[in-house]
C-alpha cells in the first residue's frame, strides 16, 4: 500500500544553484605527492605553479600552503 505523503511548504525550497567557480590558469598548481605520504597528516612532495614553473619540494602541509601563498602573493606584485 502506497501513501502520498505531504511535505510541508517550509521543507519545499528550491535548491540554491551553486556559484560557478572560476578556475584561472595563474592560480593552477600541480601537487605530486611521494608514495610515503599520508594527507593531511604527512604530506611529502613537490608542488609546481603551472603558468610560472616555480617548483619547490616540500615536507608538510604547512610548506605547500606557504609556497602557493608566496607564489600567488608575487604574482599580484609582478615579481616573478
Amino acid at each position: 500500500m502506497e501513501r502520498n505523503r505531504k511535505i510541508p511548504r517550509s521543507a519545499q525550497r528550491p535548491t540554491a544553484k551553486p556559484a560557478a567557480l572560476e578556475l584561472p590558469a595563474d592560480r593552477a598548481f600541480v601537487v605530486q605527492l611521494d608514495a610515503r605520504a599520508q594527507p593531511p597528516r604527512r604530506v611529502v612532495g613537490r608542488v609546481e605553479h603551472v603558468t610560472s614553473g616555480q617548483v619547490a619540494r616540500i615536507a608538510s602541509l604547512q610548506e605547500l600552503l606557504l609556497f602557493m601563498g608566496k607564489v600567488l602573493r608575487d604574482q599580484v606584485r609582478g615579481e616573478p
